[in-house]
Parts: C-alpha cells; sequence; structure tokens
C-alpha cells in the first residue's frame, strides 16, 4: 500500500475533514454539519466541517483534488461541479480528479426580492431588465451555483439582458445585501430565504423547481407563471479525491447511507425545505454526468460565457 493511505481495515483512524465551499450559514452548509455531527458518531472519529468559500464552491473542490486520497478530506458539494464543467470554469476535470461517494439532498431555489421592492411579479422584473439603462442586479453566493445559474436561465428566458449578476462568496452575505436593498433580487437557497420571507424582511415571488413549496403554498412556479420547462435545483452531495481506496468509498457511502435513513435527519432535511435523497457512487457519477449535459447544451444554445 501506498505511503500515507489509510489501512482500509481499520479506517478511520483519525479527524476526516468536511470541507463546505461557502460561507457558514447556507444549506450546504447546515447539511455538512448535520452529516459531521452523525458520521462522527458512526464513525468513532471526529468528522470536522471547514468552510473555505470562494469561486462558487470551486476553491473547495479545487483543494480536495489536490489532497491525498486516503479518506480524509471529503467536500459537501453541490450540482455546482458538473454545471462549472459545462462552463469550462473548472480548473480540475471532475470524472478524473474526483470520487463521488452519495447523493445528499435536493432543493429548488426562491425568488426574493427585498419586502419594500417595488418588483411585484416576474413581468415586472423582466422588464425592467429590458429598459436601455437597466441596471437590475441578482446576487449568488457565486458563480456556477444553482443560484446563479437560475438568474442566468431566467434572464435569457425573459430575454432581460440589464440582469446583471453579483456574486458573493456564500448565501448569507448576499441575503444580507438584498435585505439592505444593495441587489434587487435573488433565486435564493430555500433553506434560508423562505424564513426571511416569513419574518417579513424578502418578498417571494417564484420557485424555480417543478412543485410549489409547503411552506409557501400560494407562490407559484416560474414554469405556472408561463417560463415553461423552467426546473432549476440544488443536488447536495459528498465527494471525495479520486484514487481514494474502493473499500473506503464504500465504507463511506454505506455509512452516509444509514445516516441519510435516519427519520430525524429526514427531519432535518426536509426542515430544510429539501428532499432527501439516496444514492451511491455510481449514482451521484450518473446525477453529475446528466447535470453537465443538460447545462453545456443551454451553454451551446444561448452562448452563455462567464468570465
Amino acid at each position: 500500500m501506498a505511503p500515507g493511505f489509510a489501512q482500509t481495515d481499520h479506517y478511520p483512524t483519525r479527524a476526516i475533514k468536511l470541507y463546505v465551499g461557502f460561507a457558514p450559514g447556507g444549506a450546504t452548509d447546515q447539511l455538512a454539519r448535520l452529516y459531521a455531527t452523525r458520521l462522527t458518531e458512526r464513525l468513532g472519529q471526529p468528522v470536522v466541517v471547514e468552510n473555505r468559500p470562494g469561486s462558487g464552491g470551486n476553491v473547495a473542490v479545487q483543494q480536495l483534488a489536490q489532497a491525498s486520497p486516503d479518506g480524509y478530506s471529503l467536500v459537501m458539494a453541490a450540482n455546482y461541479v458538473a454545471i462549472n464543467a459545462a462552463l469550462k470554469r473548472n480548473v480540475y476535470n471532475w470524472e478524473r480528479d474526483l470520487a463521488p461517494i452519495a447523493l445528499i439532498a435536493s432543493t429548488p431555489n426562491l425568488l426574493v426580492v427585498p419586502a419594500n421592492s417595488s418588483f411585484k411579479t416576474i413581468d415586472d422584473i423582466a422588464r425592467a431588465g429590458r429598459k436601455p439603462d437597466a441596471q437590475v442586479t441578482f446576487g449568488s453566493p457565486g458563480m456556477g451555483s444553482s443560484v446563479h445559474l437560475s438568474g442566468e436561465l431566467f434572464k435569457l428566458t425573459a430575454a432581460s439582458p440589464g440582469l446583471t449578476h453579483v456574486p458573493y462568496k456564500g448565501i448569507s452575505p448576499a441575503e444580507l445585501d438584498l435585505v439592505a436593498g444593495t441587489i434587487d433580487l435573488m433565486f435564493g437557497s430555500i433553506s434560508t430565504a423562505v424564513p426571511l420571507v416569513e419574518s417579513g424582511k424578502l418578498r417571494a415571488i417564484a420557485v424555480t423547481g417543478t412543485q410549489r413549496l409547503k411552506a409557501l403554498p400560494n407562490v407559484p412556479t416560474l414554469d405556472e407563471l408561463g417560463m415553461k420547462g423552467f426546473n432549476v435545483e440544488a443536488t447536495y452531495m459528498v465527494i471525495a479525491p479520486a484514487k481514494t481506496p474502493a473499500p473506503i468509498v464504500q465504507k463511506l457511502s454505506a455509512e452516509i447511507a444509514e445516516v441519510s435513513r435516519q427519520p430525524e435527519v429526514q427531519r432535518a432535511i426536509e426542515n430544510l425545505y429539501a428532499q432527501p435523497l439516496t444514492g451511491g457512487p455510481a449514482q451521484t457519477r450518473t446525477f453529475l454526468k446528466t447535470e453537465e449535459a443538460k447545462w453545456a447544451e443551454l451553454v451551446k444554445a444561448s452562448g452563455l460565457k462567464i468570465d
């Protein structure tokens, strides 16, 4: 066995780092901390969450791709891994450099504006974005995130070239600026946007998924509002470096699956307004391939380019 590799029969023998590519507070961070606590109990070694925000989650994934493939470095990632591949923004090749472990959950995004915004409907936003001097800003936790791509797809579908993307290093700082009115709108993360809507700080206009939210039953989907087929969701997963020994990948996948089956974990995921998912390495890899192909088709059709 190569130096530095875990003795798989006794894995793990020390702390495992679970990186998050965004600032604390968002859905990715909350899911990472939920699973870290449960996996610590099951594995008998600490699973420690470390936030490494930047580049729409890619800072953490790039660091993972360069880490030792010994099972002690993981990332709670999302479909930005595949989206950024379609946008040709990744400095890594996910198929070559990463080992998918397990699917965790999925959730749509929520189009929200400040509570005192003049925007009441998607038509209000679309018209404002078509004005010659339009300066309508939408925030996100980083380029290539589902929050960002929801905005880009809306911009394309609504033919509103005046919508301008403003990236942040996490959902929380973006939401702070949105509540303050520094930016105009956001296709926010459900887990943090819904409480802000319920508290009266934001107004919800539409859901990016295929179904209305139980928490906000009066808020329609974009598909209902005329943007037929509009469906953008964030899908969360755990990944490891490529060449992580198969027994470790299998052990991690099995332990994560056991955590995902726990009723209290499923309730916690649902409390984030997300849908629990199951699926091991093969299913996660298939999902990433499908997601990359989906967004590559959009990039080709629209000519979308991200600097």
